[in-house]
């Protein structure tokens, strides 16, 4: 018993003095973000930065590095050309639902592997689809007749993109879509609604509480729906918009012949591009002792209830997956079942 005691004891010691071996005083620790200033995944890693500046060992100074040359792909592939070899966890990369979809649906371009990355914090998001005020559509159930008969422009960043939750989901409601690729992000998108360019579009919860959030309070915007949130394994009402029906609601209630296999492949998009979408990696050449201390970290960061009413005001009150949780949580969003790769590729074929 002494004995199993001891191992136990030499255990949490060996634990503790791994996480404290990395000393980040002094130092400048950059969350690479392959997109734009102002869209959802860059108000997350601006959000969650301050909170690994406090947690990590010495407190270094934590910032945002938007990497947007060649795109969310080319600037992905960057980042691991550049730092697949790093052991001393000072460039980690944030990774979305944008970079996620491209890699399921195995675009020829990505040159990066999920199984080389190792997560250390994630987080779960949503999205709200909004429209135009002066379209005269104020509820996307009551209203939905008139929606289906008005022609709608939405900007997109590629079907392959995290965009594929919603052209999907416009083509599964029937609504007449005319899609408009070319988009630098949501941003962009975001921009080209409000100039008349567009008339549908939406954001992920962050870009959307700070950006469009104020433009429907001042009655320039109105929103339709949300994508919903992952609550005991069922897709609800997100918590954030309870006023808000979810597009598996709006599709229950205004689609009398469901397609079950569409929904099914939907589902998959949602489960990989929001339910768990966003996530810190470091790459697998990363040292024990470096791995041990950003999970720490991130523990510390969920337990501080300080800090995260502070993150869940800016990002909305979803799950943050720390620990074990992880590898289970990325392994989800990363991966596609053969029956829902076939239908979602000849389905993309139809979008090309």
């Amino acid at each position: 018993m002494i004995n199993r005691i001891l191992t136990v004891l030499l255990l949490v010691l060996t634990t503790i003095t791994s996480a404290y071996a990395i000393d980040y005083s002094g130092k400048t620790v950059t969350i690479w973000i392959p997109f734009k200033a102002g869209g959802g995944t860059d108000a997350w890693a601006r959000a969650i930065g301050p909170a690994f500046s406090k947690n990590l060992p010495g407190n270094p100074k934590v910032i945002v590095q938007n990497v947007t040359e060649g795109g969310i792909l080319g600037a992905s592939n960057k980042y691991f050309s550049q730092h697949s070899n790093d052991k001393d966890g000072l460039v980690v990369f944030g990774t979305s639902g944008s970079v996620q979809l491209p890699y399921l649906f195995r675009d020829e371009r990505v040159r990066y592997d999920y199984k080389n990355m190792i997560p250390v914090f994630g987080s779960g998001t949503g999205g709200v689809v909004y429209i135009r005020k002066d379209m005269g559509i104020n509820n996307i159930i009551k209203d939905f007749k008139k929606l289906k008969s008005t022609s709608l422009v939405f900007g997109s960043q590629g079907v392959n993109s995290l965009d594929a939750v919603p052209v999907l989901a416009f083509d599964m409601l029937g609504l007449d879509v005319n899609v408009v690729y070319g988009m630098k992000g949501r941003k962009v998108g975001r921009a080209a609604i409000l100039r008349g360019e567009t008339t549908i579009d939406y954001q992920t919860t962050a870009s959307y509480l700070k950006h469009v959030k104020p433009l429907v309070d001042n009655g320039e915007m109105v929103p339709l729906m949300t994508w919903g949130s992952v609550i005991n394994g069922q897709i609800k009402r997100d918590p954030n918009f309870p006023d808000l029906p979810s597009f598996s609601e709006v599709y229950d209630k205004v689609i009398k012949n469901k397609n079950k296999e569409a929904f099914d492949a939907w589902q998959v998009l949602f489960n990989a591009g929001f339910a768990t979408q966003k996530f810190i990696v470091l790459p697998k050449s990363a040292s024990d002792n470096v791995v041990t201390a950003w999970i720490n970290a991130s523990g510390q960061i969920v337990n501080d209830l300080d800090t995260m009413k502070i993150i869940n005001k800016k990002l909305g009150k979803y799950d943050q997956i720390i620990g074990e949780n992880l590898i289970f949580a990325l392994r989800k969003a990363s991966t596609l079942d053969e029956p829902a790769y076939i239908y979602l590729s000849s389905w993309m074929d139809t979008k090309q």
